[in-house]
């Protein structure tokens, strides 16, 4: 074709023309795929969107047999292509202003009994009745006008927006309707010959094998259209380039007959016969297939190695457990159960020195002891201390907020690890609710240390009011003992261990003097029990909220992990589209 592009062989026959374009179905259905798994930044979906706007349009020209044939009118701003198109089929179709642009989106004119083709452009249709002309392109549909002239029986004229304007969404719109094309008109002013938005698109029309017309609006001297036309032929290797153009209103030049507006209309209705380039149309599939390679695989396979990095360095952040220690809730019902402990308050020594000090004995008890022995009870208001007795409920350390804090510091340690990987910037930039709605709420932590600090306290609570196990077994074997139950009837007023020495002393019951000389072990093992099962039960909590603050911790990754993993498909995946494309461009060689 004379622009350095090596064309490999294409298929020639409708039938080999209508399997590539089921093959090129097949291959959309497989990218979708792999767009649905992965969100992606905007500079991908943005290639994403391209390519399947690309792919419809060259399932169009494969599909295209018959019908009239779209013609796109190209230029740039202020080159009169609204003015041109009202010129050619003598009505005011478009809207045109010499101040600003007037055509935000594609305006498509068909004549009275023909019609736009099936889903041309992937653009919603909207027909404009004759009382709402001249139409105003609009970017967001295709509006299409009913017109009947003579121009219109084999052709479909589309006015396009700017190719240069300073709104990329009009130059999207160009570009869209000149992939979709079936033949152009290159419109220019002397202003604007020059411009370099022109040459990538003469260059693709040669490429894709679509005719084109060249024409030069505003012209007011035959020197500048012989520029442009030497332009197209020594810059651009178009062979013979024959330039319409148009008088400016103000100019003494008048252009040709064969330069002149009916000649003009003359080319653009032999645009419906010339003939259809199978060649142009694999062209396309081939550029299309390299543009997915190198704008959508090639990048999602980037980000998938970049995900898969971030995501080893995640799963490596450790996440120690919560120095947590709630021993100090349990401290003062240390000291509570020892003062309601008989043998604790007495203790295993004292008790064996006094065996024969009876008076002295009764003067010297504790209070504690005296209260819990004599009444059955403690007082309740103070402890030892002078603190309330409910005081370890009020005064312990915030577990909640040292929680909170971890967690909250665990978050900028993975965020950090995050953000820094440019690729997962841009994700976040792209993504900013779905990366925030991966983040735990650092209050689910402190509900950790709410939870199990509630329990521990039910826990407290039931124990600050129960007797010690060692007060428990004097009682209970005081009940057991023969003579034990005389004991309590000698002096109902005297505490029971006071009972248990008075009898020791006098020797009047063997069994309790047993009781007595083995208290020492008794109350050792005893004072052991009742001290390691309130640190047990502590150190149970502490472990307890350790492992449920370590498995948080491993949602908030796994969380983070999960939005990492939806901005690129799987490897294999990618990879399984490849091999695809590689086949069908094999079957294309």
């Amino acid at each position: 074709m004379g622009d350095g592009y090596i064309i490999s062989p294409v298929p020639q026959t409708e039938a080999e023309l209508g399997q590539l374009g089921s093959s090129l179905g097949e291959l959309e259905t497989r990218v979708r795929g792999l767009v649905g798994a992965s969100s992606g930044g905007k500079r991908l979906r943005d290639a994403v969107e391209r390519f399947f706007i690309e792919l419809s349009a060259a399932r169009f020209h494969l599909g295209r047999r018959q019908g009239p044939r779209v013609v796109a009118i190209i230029g740039g701003t202020g080159t009169g292509k609204s003015t041109l198109l009202n010129r050619l089929l003598e009505a005011t179709v478009s809207a045109s202003s010499f101040r600003r642009t007037y055509t935000a989106g594609p305006v498509a004119v068909v004549g009275a009994g023909s019609h736009l083709p099936v889903g041309w452009g992937r653009m919603e249709p909207q027909d404009v009745a004759p009382a709402e002309l001249p139409a105003r392109g609009m970017n967001d549909r295709l509006l299409v006008v009913r017109v009947d002239h003579a121009m219109l029986g084999r052709i479909v004229l589309i006015d396009t927006p700017d190719l240069d304007g300073d709104q990329p969404a009009h130059h999207a719109l160009a570009d869209r309707a000149f992939r979709w094309a079936e033949g152009l008109v290159f419109l220019v002013t002397p202003e604007k010959y020059q411009m370099t938005e022109l040459p990538p698109y003469y260059r693709l029309a040669r490429r894709y094998g679509l005719a084109a017309v060249f024409v030069m609006n505003k012209a007011d001297e035959s020197a500048v259209v012989d520029d442009y036309a030497a332009q197209l032929r020594a810059s651009h290797g178009i062979e013979s380039p024959h330039v319409f153009c148009l008088a400016r209103d103000d100019a003494a030049f008048d252009p040709p007959p064969e330069q002149a507006l009916p000649a003009l209309r003359q080319a653009i209705d032999a645009l419906a016969d010339a003939p259809r380039s199978a060649s142009g149309v694999s062209t396309r599939v081939i550029d299309l297939f390299q543009r997915l390679r190198d704008q959508v695989l090639h990048p999602m396979l980037d980000a998938r190695t970049e995900i898969d990095r971030v995501a080893a360095a995640l799963r490596e952040l450790t996440t120690p457990q919560p120095q947590i220690n709630v021993t100090p809730v349990t401290q003062q019902l240390q000291r509570r159960l020892q003062q309601r402990s008989v043998l604790y308050l007495m203790g295993p020594q004292r008790l064996l020195d006094r065996v024969r000090q009876v008076p002295l004995m009764l003067a010297r008890l504790p209070r504690h002891t005296w209260d819990l022995l004599r009444h059955g009870q403690l007082r309740v208001g103070q402890d030892d201390d002078g603190l309330p007795a409910d005081d370890w409920q009020k005064n312990g350390p915030d577990f909640k907020l040292a929680l909170v804090d971890q967690f909250s510091i665990l978050q900028s340690r993975i965020d950090d690890l995050v953000r820094s990987s440019p690729a997962a910037e841009a994700w976040i930039a792209a993504d900013p609710d779905g990366y925030s709605a991966a983040r735990i709420a650092p209050t689910d932590a402190g509900r950790i240390a709410e939870e199990e600090v509630a329990e521990l306290r039910e826990w407290l609570t039931q124990r600050w009011n129960s007797t010690p196990r060692d007060t428990r077994v004097v009682q209970a074997l005081l009940k057991v003992i023969p003579g034990g139950s005389k004991l309590v009837g000698l002096s109902e007023a005297a505490p029971y261990l006071l009972a248990v020495v008075v009898a020791t002393h006098h020797a009047f019951f063997g069994p309790v003097d047993l009781l007595i000389l083995g208290g020492y072990s008794l109350a050792t093992w005893m004072t052991e029990k009742l001290s390691n099962e309130v640190a047990a039960r502590a150190r149970r909590t502490s472990v307890r909220m350790g492992e449920r603050y370590t498995e948080l911790a491993q949602r908030q990754i796994e969380r983070t992990l999960e939005w990492m993993q939806h901005q690129a498909p799987e490897r294999r995946e990618i990879e399984q589209v490849l091999r695809q494309l590689e086949a069908m461009q094999d079957s294309l060689g």
